[in-house]
């Protein structure tokens, strides 16, 4: 495994030279992130605010949800925008196969093009929750009930989300290494939108989970762990003919 870093930086840096792409998705990933956090806070935070005695379970709910929004944002939009380009650009001009012409592992070559997808949108996540936490509560909370927290809410966004993405990655390049790109696209495009929208939906309407309670923060990491088990059957699939001969 020490040839993983290397790997790391190289594809890292490969990444991000098409600035103009980075650039519209990294923007996008704000764009919707600020839309969303407006929506909530005019149409629920602020009436909520405007009561005589503001309800502090409702105004954590809220502030969870803008959070755990921030982090899965981060992390889901950067795994659509770097994860398929990377694997069509690396199998159509075999760099695949350069590197199994090298002591460097196929395990290797997979765990440390996962974390070069991964570590990019880690930081992202990490920093829109945290700006998120911070200017919600200062623009908002602060001057009428107070400084807004929750320990739960706050092992959620920044260490359960991040732990389901990095275990997805894992499975989206595993995928895309030994079958299509196009199939591993599909599962990276298509995780962010239904999770984000059934975790809302279930938060808002249903008294299933509490954004600020264990229960939640342990469904996401049994989340993490049913796909770290797909990834687990998967990764037998794993063999230098299915990389270097898949499309």
């Amino acid at each position: 495994m020490k040839n993983i870093s290397p790997i790391i930086t190289t594809n890292m840096r490969n990444n991000f030279r098409s600035k103009t792409v980075i650039i519209i998705w990294y923007g996008t990933t704000l764009l919707i992130l600020a839309a969303l956090a407006a929506l909530f806070i005019i149409l629920l935070i602020a009436p909520e605010l405007n009561k005589v005695s503001p309800d502090m379970a409702k105004l954590e709910l809220y502030l969870g949800i803008i959070l755990f929004s921030a982090s899965a944002l981060g992390l889901g939009i950067n795994l659509s925008a770097l994860g398929f380009t990377s694997m069509i650009k690396e199998k159509s001009r075999g760099n695949i196969q350069s590197l199994l012409a090298t002591p460097v592992g196929l395990k290797e070559i997979w765990i440390g093009k996962s974390l070069a997808i991964f570590i990019p949108g880690l930081i992202l996540g990490e920093l829109l929750t945290l700006i998120s936490l911070i200017v919600v509560n200062y623009i908002y909370f602060v001057p009428k009930v107070g400084f807004v927290f929750s320990p739960w809410i706050a092992v959620t966004g920044f260490f359960a989300i991040p732990l389901i993405y990095f275990c997805l990655g894992l499975l989206v390049y595993l995928i895309g290494l030994t079958g299509k790109p196009v199939n591993a696209n599909i599962i990276a495009q298509a995780f962010l939108p239904i999770y984000l929208n059934i975790i809302i939906q279930i938060l808002i309407h249903t008294t299933i989970f509490d954004v600020s309670s264990w229960t939640f923060t342990l469904a996401n990491i049994g989340l993490a762990l049913a796909i770290v088990i797909i990834v687990i059957i998967f990764q037998f699939r794993i063999s230098k003919e299915k990389a270097v001969l898949s499309y």
